[in-house]
């Protein structure tokens, strides 16, 4: 191990003597060398003054480690002006492993502290493997060697590594008693749908720790989903449930451990609670780890994951290992289906974490969003939480309400039709609605999916293996040999781990083939506030290939709507390709993983919603005036939020820099403006010409006094014009030229002029076309007559008004009065 000098040291140091040498035994908080250090002390001088003087002091350096000198890494008379490894030293043992607290290997205890200590041992393992234990730690180093055991043995057996949620995904669990009634009850028209229900007792669990009763429902096809990935995938769970709660319901699912094992992870072990984590598996390496679980946003949407589409068996009930979780977003994807049967869905008692629909979020659910980790304050606080989600299931019996509100529909729907008799109303007390049905199909799909994954990895690190082991040629021979019987070596043992594909490269592959090029909008889905980019629904989609929009536009593929009469729906229907679609084609498309056909689930669209359909000629304008930068889309695009950081650092700004400008930087912006109105490539004497003739800043008045009069004496100033105009810019003199043109049109019979544009009657009226100049007669001079104005006049006076309010700082209301009086 290199020993590293600390920071506290006062630094420049100067290295006077080694004490050890190579091979000699060093004990903890034994001398190593001496070194000496320059400090300020403050010492009398004499006559009772305190002065200020630099002093050196020697000083030496103590191991914090026990082992063998290796060799030294300075030398005598080194000056050492920063932390930087000074000497190694062999360890006789590098606690890489440890147990509640003590070296696994050596036992020493590695909470111990001396005045020399830094950093504890304990942080030499500071990562928890181990599913079932926290206490067992391990260093990085020793981390890396496990999974990379444990990636030798997934490739020797061709499987990968599943993460499995249990609540909603494989199994849905509830502490309503009302169902161990039904199961009892043969009668009841809910029985065959729970006659297959398992239950168990956890004895210190529930309201006052009087233990409570779980029943707990296996989603259809579990067995046989289990069985056959297993042959694929090495099986882990992960649950937010209690460990108490997982083993048991492991024992049911698989009660020989054959499929599972120990490999179970809780919440009591997963050191958050409110997000999970696959670090807390598998700290060095991901690649090969697939994830099933009902909410993404819990595992920050991992590219890893498969969302699964929830299993809702016990109507209502939800997730009773929730309460501490993030409030799901409900997109009402399932609504339809469930309304159909149970139209009083939107009155119930909701167990999932909240007592009542339309609660305010409690106290507790934003603690915990804000917090995390294993604080007992909070471990404590969820566990009152979750005692009350299962008191009010166990007291209110939410499915037996739910039971009795379909009963009296039954009842009133029996009685409009026909009249009530003594024999019916008793007929009527037995239940007869169908509240529990299951159809779910997820786990089939499920399935093909998970071995689409683990198909498209393989052949990906078969094809590596190939071209690594040298091609055809090479792969032939390996297949020639093995079929002789003799053993084939690879040139290199870790070969096989550096061409491991990852699974979050070829999961988003597969992907993005199914919905890639969908650019869908939404209308009616999300409630109002919410950022539409980053709501669950968005970036399931995302991870589909979908481009989510703001706006209908030509590039709409889809409308995702929840409702009809929405501006977003009417707008939509004057785009021929654009189709409009419930919420459930977009669920139903990323749960199966396809593109499900859109004709299904097209919206039903009201008369009054059909807006007329734009013609080709404007879809192939919009289309072609449409760019990336202006459309609000994600993707690998810039945006001025993603860059923004960037561009403060390019300028030397953080985010205490002041806004604005001082007044030195203000004075310095308008010289630089000045001089740039004043510059000019042909001559830099414009701005001079400006200032010293005053006459030419005064044309324009001049000019509309004498028209009002009826004079021609602006002939000396069109001269004027003749003259400055060798000293004007570029731009005035083609201006000036394009009006100094000879017209083709001799002839031509003007208007009557009106206003300060009648022609003078001491001159011919003089015929005028609309953005032409005057057409000019033999032996007259080219100048531009009165009525038109001179465009170098009007550049001049521009560029006199801009000098005049940059130098002066004043706004002169005259400025922009004459011209406007001038123009009409």
């Amino acid at each position: 191990m290199l020993l590293r000098l600390p920071t506290g040291l006062h630094y420049p140091i100067t290295v006077t003597s080694l004490l050890k040498q190579p091979g000699d035994t060093i004990e903890k908080d034994g001398a190593l060398f001496w070194y000496t250090y320059q400090t300020t002390v403050t010492e009398g001088d004499g006559l009772g003054n305190n002065i200020e003087v630099k002093r050196r002091f020697p000083a030496r350096f103590e191991s914090t480690i026990d082992g063998e000198i290796v060799k030294w890494q300075i030398q005598k008379g080194d000056v050492i002006d920063e932390p930087v490894n000074v000497v190694e030293i062999d360890e006789p043992c590098a606690h890489e492993i440890q147990f509640g607290g003590l070296c696994a290997e050596c036992g020493k205890d590695m909470t111990e502290s001396t005045y020399n200590t830094e950093i504890t041992d304990s942080m030499r393992a500071p990562i928890s493997m181990a599913h079932d234990n926290l206490t067992l730690t391990v260093s990085k180093g020793e981390a890396a060697r496990v999974e990379e055991d444990a990636k030798r043995r997934l490739l020797a057996s061709r499987r990968l590594t599943l993460v499995v949620d249990l609540d909603q995904t494989i199994i849905h669990a509830t502490v309503d008693p009302t169902v161990g009634e039904w199961r009892e009850d043969k009668q009841n028209p809910n029985h065959e749908a729970v006659r297959d229900v398992r239950q168990f007792q956890l004895i210190d669990d529930g309201p006052g720790m009087r233990g409570c009763w779980y029943y707990i429902k296996l989603r259809p096809g579990l067995e046989e989903f289990l069985q056959n990935v297993a042959e694929i995938y090495e099986l882990h769970i992960y649950t937010m449930g209690t460990r108490a709660y997982a083993q048991h319901i492991v024992d049911i699912i698989d009660p020989t451990r054959k499929l599972f094992g120990d490999r179970i992870l809780s919440r009591d072990e997963s050191g958050s609670l409110t997000v999970k984590d696959l670090q807390r598996l598998f700290p060095v390496d991901t690649k090969m780890v697939v994830i099933i679980d009902d909410r993404g946003d819990i595992w920050r949407w991992s590219p890893n994951l498969i969302k699964v589409s929830p299993y809702d068996f016990f109507v209502g009930i939800g997730d009773i290992n929730s309460s501490f979780l993030p409030k799901k977003e409900d997109i009402g994807a399932n609504k339809p289906q469930i309304e159909a049967k149970a139209p009083e869905q939107t009155n119930e008692h909701h167990v999932n974490g909240k007592t009542q629909e339309g609660a305010q979020v409690s106290a507790l659910e934003q603690l915990v969003t804000m917090g995390g980790g294993d604080s007992p304050r909070l471990l404590q606080e969820q566990t009152d939480a979750q005692e009350e989600t299962i008191l009010h299931q166990v007291e209110d019996r939410p499915l037996l309400q739910k039971q009795k509100e379909l009963e009296a529909e039954d009842n009133l729907a029996e009685t409009n039709e026909v009249s009530s008799s003594i024999e019916e109303t008793h007929e009527s007390a037995k239940p007869r609605h169908h509240l529990l049905e299951d159809h779910d199909q997820e786990l089939f799909q499920l399935q093909n999916r998970l071995e689409q994954v683990h198909s498209q990895f393989y052949d990906e690190y078969d094809k590596r293996r190939t071209l690594a082991l040298g091609g055809r040629v090479a792969a032939l021979g390996g297949r020639v040999a093995a079929l002789r019987g003799e053993k084939v070596y690879s040139r290199d043992k870790d070969v096989d781990l550096k061409l491991v594909p990852d699974v979050k490269d070829i999961m988003p592959q597969i992907k993005r083939r199914i919905l890639g090029g969908v650019v869908l909008v939404f209308s009616g889905v999300l409630p109002l506030g919410i950022d539409f980019q980053n709501a669950d629904i968005s970036l399931w989609a995302k991870s589909f290939g979908v481009t989510i929009s703001s706006r209908v536009n030509a590039r709409t593929t889809h409308l995702v709507a929840g409702r009809n009469r929405t501006a977003k729906v009417r707008e939509a229907t004057r785009y021929p390709n654009i189709k409009i679609v419930t919420t459930q084609w977009l669920v139903d498309a990323l749960v199966q993983w396809r593109h499900v056909d859109e004709e299904p689930y097209l919206l039903p669209l009201h008369p009054d919603d059909r807006g007329e359909p734009l013609t080709p000629s404007e879809l192939e304008l919009e289309t072609s005036m449409l760019s990336s930068a202006d459309e609000d889309v994600t993707g690998p695009q810039w945006t001025q939020e993603d860059d923004a950081e960037d561009i403060f650092k390019s300028f030397g700004l953080d985010d205490t820099s002041p806004i604005g400008y001082d007044a030195d930087e203000q004075a310095a912006v308008h010289d630089e403006l000045k001089d740039f109105l004043g510059s000019d490539d042909e001559s830099e004497s414009d701005n001079e010409s400006l200032l010293d003739e005053p006459s030419i800043g005064g044309k324009k008045r001049k000019r509309n006094e004498d028209t009002e009069s009826g004079t021609d004496e602006e002939e000396s100033g069109d001269d004027d014009g003749d003259d400055h105009d060798k000293q004007g810019s570029r731009l005035s003199q083609r201006i000036k030229r394009s009006y100094e043109r000879n017209t083709k049109l001799r002839e031509i019979t003007s208007a009557p002029a009106t206003g300060s544009d009648q022609a003078s009657p001491d001159r011919p009226q003089t015929s005028a076309v609309e953005g032409e100049s005057d057409s000019e007669t033999p032996g007259t001079s080219s100048a531009p007559k009165a009525d038109y104005p001179d465009p170098d006049d009007d550049d001049d006076e521009l560029e006199r008004e801009m000098l005049a309010a940059f130098e002066g700082g004043g706004y002169d209301p005259h400025a922009e009065a004459d011209p406007a009086a001038e123009d009409g």
